[in-house]
């Protein structure tokens, strides 16, 4: 008997046939391969309900007679929506530190809490648990009337996590712009920054390992890591807890007059079709800058969304962007001062932005790509002394939304559902408001992409501070995914 088990084949043999009878022998010798496709996942997702929020509310460096606060709600969610059990908790707006104390509260759902309107700001946080948890969002506003932070900076506040991605960024004389990592944990985290330029992918040593202090934030700066380059995009990736990233922008003139300030909105991760939403109507600059991180040349497409359906735009139809490199176009000639938004179809995976100023170039805005809607998008608007725009746009067919927009005691000021023409670009517009309301925008049928804008007046006052602003709708966090497995039968056999 030992001579016989000695002999390889018959080993081999023995625990194959000892396999099957415990697991059948199909899946011995046929192992069935898991279906982990995201079709399959998506058959039947369990859905949990958001109970904790923490969300991250930047603010501008010192300079100038500045005005600053955050504004927060927990937005009344559509009829039939279920929220975490027990006690209504309030949320905290406060300062980072674990032994701060609130600056502000939010109370009740569909009530607008606010913090204390600062000279001398610092970030803040919006945190809690229980039922109010659920879609919260918050909006962090800075307006100056002079010095660096001349103009208005407003940016949604944002969800800690481990992935993102920025286009427009700048090292060049002219921008004093800032990577800002918050980290809202109690332990340090760690985050690589890969810079993608014109000239492509390069290679900054002091952009990777850089280690955020619990509770704390850190600061990259452009200029110093990047001096000279322009037109810059940049993929934050946590290798080590979770993080918030925000960029402030500081632009100035050739002759160093401060040029407007604001927060570059996050971009949606690179994919072969993008959409850059909500491109502002009016006169000013209109500046799309593609980025593609690959290591292929893109052949990317432009289409624009205008009021009036889709065109491709003369001179512009079919874009080469370099591997690793950003390619900056020039759009305000072709959009003709109509609210638009942007479709890049591409060979090859990319992500983009758009710059946009008024018309006077003092004050600029600048919104990324953004994903469509799959849920109720909620954003908070500060208060605006010119009338806010929201911009829908159906990139492929006709598509159709439903919008609340509520004030600061969650009564519904305005109500309608819109139906919007496939390619095209609908806008709706908002009276000024001098205390912060909320918008609730809902997709109901098509793929939708939207944003708010904010433009200053075509002949503004002497002492009016320009408000350019625009703010992307994005799904909010009302349920998370729990998505069921499979089980890998073949990995026993590995």
């Amino acid at each position: 008997m030992s001579r016989l088990l000695s002999d390889p084949r018959l080993r081999l043999g023995a625990v194959i046939a000892a396999m099957a009878v415990l697991a059948g022998l199909g899946v011995v010798t046929h192992p069935k391969k898991p279906d982990t496709s995201p079709a399959a996942a998506a058959t039947e997702p369990a859905r949990t309900v958001v109970n904790r929020t923490a969300l991250s509310c930047p603010v501008l460096a010192a300079g100038g007679k500045m005005a600053s606060v955050v504004n927060g709600v927990s937005p009344t969610l559509p009829e039939g929506t279920p929220t975490a059990a027990g006690t209504a908790q309030p949320l905290t707006i406060a300062p980072l530190a674990a032994t701060s104390n609130p600056v502000g509260s939010i109370l009740r759902r569909g009530f607008i809490g606010s913090s204390a309107v600062v000279v001398k700001p610092e970030p803040l946080s919006i945190q809690g648990t229980g039922p109010l948890a659920a879609g919260t969002v918050g909006t962090s506003t800075t307006t100056s009337e002079d010095g660096v932070n001349s103009g208005m900076a407003s940016v949604p506040c944002q969800q800690p996590g481990s992935d993102f991605w920025f286009v427009g960024a700048s090292g060049a004389s002219d921008r004093r712009d800032v990577l800002i990592l918050t980290n809202l944990d109690s332990i340090n985290a760690e985050v690589n920054v890969s810079v993608y330029a014109r000239t492509g992918q390069q290679d900054l040593p002091a952009a990777r390992g850089i280690v955020v202090p619990a509770r704390g934030t850190f600061p990259l700066f452009l200029k110093q890591i990047a001096p000279n380059l322009r037109d810059i995009a940049m993929h934050v990736e946590s290798t080590g807890g979770r993080v918030s990233a925000a960029v402030r922008s500081n632009a100035l003139t050739g002759d160093s007059v401060p040029a407007g300030v604001d927060w570059l909105n996050t971009s949606a991760a690179p994919a072969t079709k993008v959409f850059v939403p909500a491109v502002a109507p009016g006169g000013g600059l209109r500046i799309l800058s593609i980025a593609n991180p690959t290591d292929l040349q893109a052949t990317a497409s432009l289409s624009i969304n205008g009021p009036n359906g889709s065109f491709k735009p003369a001179g512009l139809e079919t874009v080469q962007v370099a591997a690793g490199s950003v390619k900056t176009i020039m759009l305000d000639p072709v959009l003709h001062g109509d609210p638009s938004a942007i479709t890049v179809t591409s060979d090859q995976p990319v992500t983009a932005s758009m710059r946009m100023t008024d018309a006077a170039r003092t004050e600029f805005a600048s919104i990324g790509s953004a994903d469509a809607l799959t849920g109720p998008a909620y954003l908070v608007l500060p208060a605006h002394k010119q009338p806010a725009v929201l911009q829908v746009t159906a990139p492929g067919k006709t598509g159709s939304v439903k919008f609340e927009l509520r004030d600061a005691a969650g009564r519904a000021m305005i109500t309608r559902a819109l139906d919007v023409v496939g390619g095209a670009t609908s806008q709706v517009s908002f009276p000024a408001q001098p205390r912060p309301t909320y918008l609730m925008v809902q997709q109901t049928r098509g793929t939708v992409v939207a944003g708010v804008t904010l433009m200053p007046a075509a002949k503004p006052a002497k002492d009016d501070v320009a408000q350019v602003a625009a703010w992307p709708l994005t799904t909010s966090l009302v349920f998370r995914a729990q998505l069921g497995a499979q089980p890998d039968v073949s990995a026993a056999l590995r």
